[in-house]
């Protein structure tokens, strides 16, 4: 009886922790999670940087006054500034509309994961010019 009872707790003993199998395949994860992480967060970084500029033109008090041209400008000085590469200011379009002039922001950016395996962010907005009352 009392060897019976050592056997056991000497399996339990035994089986106790992670196998080098085990360390590998959450070591593989991890590095996957951290690959994808490294590609993504930059492109919502660089989106968010695309949007605040654009939201900071539309806190200027002489907006209305603006040309496109001008607006335009003030968009890639501020693009220049925050590191934005992957969209000038000249490829956003501004028109007016019943409401007041309006910004067509078409932005897309792809990065390769690896080998050919591409993750690609892409956002179409319309953004009123007018800032909100």
């Amino acid at each position: 009886m009392h060897a019976k009872h050592m056997t056991e707790n000497r399996r339990r003993e035994d089986q106790q922790g992670i196998t080098v199998i085990g360390i590998l395949l959450v070591m593989i994860v991890i590095a996957f999670v951290a690959l994808i992480g490294m590609k993504v967060v930059p492109m919502y970084i660089q989106y968010f940087t695309v949007k605040s500029s654009i939201e900071s033109i539309r806190k200027e008090p002489q907006l209305a006054q603006m040309s496109s041209t001008d607006i335009q400008t003030a968009i890639q000085k501020r693009f220049d500034i925050g590191y934005v590469n992957n969209i000038t200011a000249k490829d956003l379009k501004i028109r007016n509309e019943q409401g007041g002039r309006v910004l067509n922001l078409v932005y897309q950016d792809e990065r390769e994961l690896f080998y050919g395996l591409s993750v690609v962010l892409r956002k179409d907005e319309v953004i009123p010019l007018t800032p909100n009352p």
